[in-house]
């Protein structure tokens, strides 16, 4: 019986981090490791002694608090001595920019990235493969490396791992998007209880705005309408309308992605905000082009119903937010809550103990010493309601982190991959978590998938508050694909932003909006299908495995 892979990956986010957003004077570019290290698959055997680690780790990781890597990297060398472990974290914005000129120079310095922004580069071997190293020793837990991570909560079945697949980015912690309120500006406005519904939260943002304050903090440049918060809704809310399309990319007998222990008993369920999760349901990424190319079901923008419905509740939503929305950034948006201008915000559990941090950061606030504490709370999805509507809202709740390790010789790899060997171990990770409650930039979106780690008290406290809703990332779904242009093509995701530009401004129509993102769709086509090495013959017979193209 043929096995695959059941394997979900992130893309914003983050995003956030979130979810919410990707370079050694070494030119190598196999991926096995050095004789230092066993060849992956091998035996495992002992690993080289500390003192044998010879070399440079480079960190350059997107917002990033400097002071947490710094501790890592310090601990790192204690054990290591013939290591130097450098940390230049970059800002989010321009991240994705400066990666890809790194690569464009040749190979980049730097070993250890966030890579889900620029994973097309994976096609050419720039990232080193984790897969191969799962079954070697882990020399700071005397176990497997494999056997540090919860593989379930990661979204990986080895046991369906064939020689086709990779693991180019590591995902050991975890997000939840949730909404933040400030309980003091609800109660001033006379809003009693958290919303539920759709309804509720645009009478309770009615209510707010009336009492003179922004209702939704929310960033709405460029950035957060693709990888950032807004982004995060958009994709969201039109899963209540769309979670039909897993009827049409659902694996089928004949398909090379078909998985007969997964996929065989496997039936429909909308109400099941988990019945389309990779782990109960294997998915055809071609018969998801297929159905763009055919205007199949959810797949077909102009015209739908659903799509309508949805466009014009989006509308109302983006509607409650700042002056100016189009030009704030995240880092704007974040300080009009802090400084109680806005009543709401996306964001993570980490906001549990982030906040009372960033009250007082001088910078983050904008304020001279700060601002004064209010209390908040967390609420979930309100879910959008109507005749359109297929399920109840659900979020992004996922693994995230995106560490991608560089490729370049087979030394520098092995040595990149014992420094992700040491962080992802109890002794490697408790320099992580407490480092991040002294940090004064830092916090811990979601409790990680790590095993044998012990979390401080307040922080497994702040995770066990958030309610699992579902998840809506890591799917081939309409919403994913299509809801801000072309499946991640940039050029389209820019023609995008200036239709929904005009949209939110009523410059056009609920039907001008749709007839635009639909060609936006068909005009860039072809070449993002080209992007991702595919041809439009390979959706003739989607139940084959498209050739390998250079």
């Amino acid at each position: 019986m043929r096995k695959k892979k059941v394997l979900f990956l992130l893309i914003s986010v983050l995003m956030i981090s979130a979810l919410l957003s990707a370079c050694s004077k070494n030119s190598g570019t196999s991926p096995e490791p050095s004789p230092a290290a066993p060849e992956p698959g091998a035996s495992a055997g002992p690993q080289p002694s500390a003192a044998k680690w010879q070399g440079e780790i480079q960190i350059s990781l997107p917002n990033a608090s400097a002071s947490v890597w710094n501790a890592v990297a310090q601990a790192y060398m204690a054990i290591n001595p013939g290591v130097k472990v450098k940390v230049d974290h970059k800002p989010q914005e321009g991240y994705k920019e400066w990666l890809s000129a790194q690569f464009a120079a040749g190979t980049p310095e730097v070993d250890l990235i966030t890579n889900n922004e620029i994973l097309n580069l994976a096609g050419d071997k720039k990232f080193v493969d984790y897969y191969p190293y799962f079954d070697k020793n882990n020399p700071y837990t005397g176990k497997d490396w494999k056997d540090s991570f919860d593989l379930g909560a990661m979204g990986i079945n080895l046991d369906g791992i064939g020689v086709e697949d990779h693991l180019w980015n590591l995902n050991f912690e975890s997000v939840q998007i949730v909404w933040v309120y400030n309980k003091e500006i609800f109660r001033q406005a006379g809003v009693t209880e958290t919303p539920k519904t759709f309804s509720d939260l645009t009478a309770a943002f009615d209510k707010i705005k009336a009492a003179g304050y922004i209702p939704l903090g929310l960033a709405g440049d460029s950035n957060s309408m693709w990888s950032s918060t807004a982004g995060w809704l958009v994709r969201i809310y039109a899963d209540q309308y769309m979670r039909d399309f897993v009827n049409i990319t659902r694996s089928q007998p004949q398909d090379y992605t078909y998985l007969p222990e997964v996929d065989e008993e496997w039936v429909f369920d909308p109400k099941d905000p988990y019945n389309d999760s990779n782990s109960k349901v294997t998915k055809n990424a071609l018969r998801a082009w297929k159905a763009i190319e055919d205007k199949s079901g959810p797949f077909k923008v102009a015209g739908n119903p659903a799509w309508a419905a949805y466009s014009e509740n989006l509308k109302k939503l983006f509607s409650y937010t700042p002056d100016g929305f189009f030009g704030v950034k995240d880092t704007q948006a974040y300080q009009l809550f802090l400084t109680g201008k806005a009543a709401t915000m996306l964001s993570t559990p980490g906001s549990y103990w982030k906040l009372p941090k960033d009250f007082s950061d001088e910078e983050k606030t904008g304020a001279q010493g700060g601002v004064k504490p209010f209390e908040y709370g967390f609420f979930n999805m309100p879910s959008m309601e109507g005749p359109q509507v297929q399920g109840a809202a659900r979020t992004i709740q996922i693994p995230v982190g995106s560490y991608g390790i560089v490729n370049k010789s087979a030394e520098q790899n092995a040595l990149n991959m014992d420094f992700m060997m040491f962080l992802t171990s109890p002794e490697g990770y408790k320099v992580y978590v407490e480092a991040i409650q002294k940090s004064p930039d830092a916090s811990l979106d979601g409790a990680p998938a790590l095993k044998d780690i012990t979390l401080p008290d307040e922080m497994t406290a702040a995770f066990t508050d958030f309610a699992p809703i579902g998840n809506t990332e890591g799917y081939d779904s309409a919403a994913n694909v299509l809801a801000r242009g072309l499946w991640d093509y940039q050029p389209s995701i820019q023609d995008w932003v200036g239709s929904v530009q005009k949209y939110f401004a009523g410059k056009i129509s609920t039907d001008q909006y749709l007839n635009e993102l639909q060609a936006n769709i068909d005009k860039y086509f072809d070449v993002a299908l080209k992007e991702r090495k595919m041809e439009r013959s390979d959706l003739d017979t989607p139940e084959k495995r498209p050739p390998a193209r250079n």
